[in-house]
């Protein structure tokens, strides 16, 4: 029994040893990308078996993690549109709900009627799910191919990160210009697009709140988007039992910055237990607070790091 023990001690120390020596970005791909992507396959599919609006929500904040920390189009650029096949928010010029509306009502087979590749977005599948109490045959069948297609892009994006954890050959600097890249540009996308459109706070919609803007409005999750993407932030930034900045803030002289973010992340958490009914259009104060984590990354951090910032403050996810 003992030599079993001491095996088994062994054996995660050497682990332990070899996650060690993995950069800290291969590290979060490990542990925070390929983990949430299957994740969201699992619920895809989870959904796919009964159609419910919880297993709905488990899709949402599981995708919304995996989209908030996208790095598969840097890693392979013929995935930089990937996630523009599976969530349209803030990318469509176009009535997405009028148009689905016109696939349910249509006699044309499911495959032909999502011919457009919005048509087969998460954005499209909530529409199918919640524009009425009860989910028809038909609607059934449309939330099916849509998952499908979901499932499929989601594989896609697993084998990247794979194949990226096994042939990384990227310097350390790219990894973390990436990284930090990805966080300010998720940072600016869920303090304008998620919260200000809504509370009326953005130049473009100024003292104009609506909750139409919300992400999810037809079936209130958009607080829970939120705080899915958040969460993938905490993944980098806060302590966890793999190497991420937060872990290695000593050697990289961030420790303050680091500290900083953590004060940011409550103070967001505790704007967001005040908001009810996933109503966004009085965040004003969660809109300060994401400010803060945005400039926290974008001056302090980067400054830090040595890095420089690639964001461009236009849509696009």
């Amino acid at each position: 029994m003992r030599k079993i023990v001491l095996f088994v001690f062994l054996y995660f120390a050497c682990i332990n040893l070899l996650n060690a020596n993995d950069s800290v970005f291969v590290s979060i791909v490990k542990n925070v990308s390929i983990k949430d992507t299957q994740e969201t396959i699992k619920n895809a599919e989870l959904l796919k078996e009964e159609l419910s609006k919880q297993n709905f929500t488990q899709l949402i904040k599981s995708w919304k993690k995996v989209e908030a920390l996208y790095f598969a189009g840097d890693m392979d650029e013929d995935y930089i549109d990937t996630p523009r096949y599976i969530d349209v928010f803030h990318n469509l010029n176009e009535d997405l709900n009028e148009q689905m509306q016109r696939v349910i009502d249509s006699k044309d087979e499911v495959n032909i009627a999502l011919f457009k590749n919005s048509f087969k977005t998460i954005n499209a599948l909530e529409y199918v799910l919640f524009n009425d109490e009860v989910i028809s045959k038909r609607e059934k069948e449309l939330a099916i191919v849509i998952l499908d297609s979901i499932i499929s892009k989601l594989e896609d994006i697993n084998e990247v990160y794979k194949n990226y954890v096994n042939n990384s050959n990227k310097s350390k600097k790219w990894e973390n210009s990436l990284l930090m890249n990805t966080l300010i540009a998720s940072t600016y996308r869920l303090k304008e697009w998620r919260i200000a459109e809504v509370a009326g706070i953005s130049s473009k919609y100024k003292n104009n709140p609506d909750s139409k803007r919300d992400e999810y409005n037809l079936s209130k999750n958009s607080l829970e988007a939120i705080k899915a993407i958040l969460d993938a932030h905490k993944k980098v930034m806060s302590k966890q039992n793999f190497k991420n900045f937060y872990s290695v803030s000593n050697s990289f002289e961030i420790t303050k910055q680091i500290s900083d973010i953590q004060i940011y992340f409550k103070n967001i958490d505790n704007e967001i237990v005040k908001i009810k009914n996933d109503d966004l259009t009085k965040a004003n104060e969660l809109y300060k607070q994401v400010i803060n984590l945005h400039n926290a990354y974008y001056f302090s951090l980067l400054e830090q790091l040595s890095i420089t910032s690639k964001i461009v403050d236009a849509d696009g996810d």
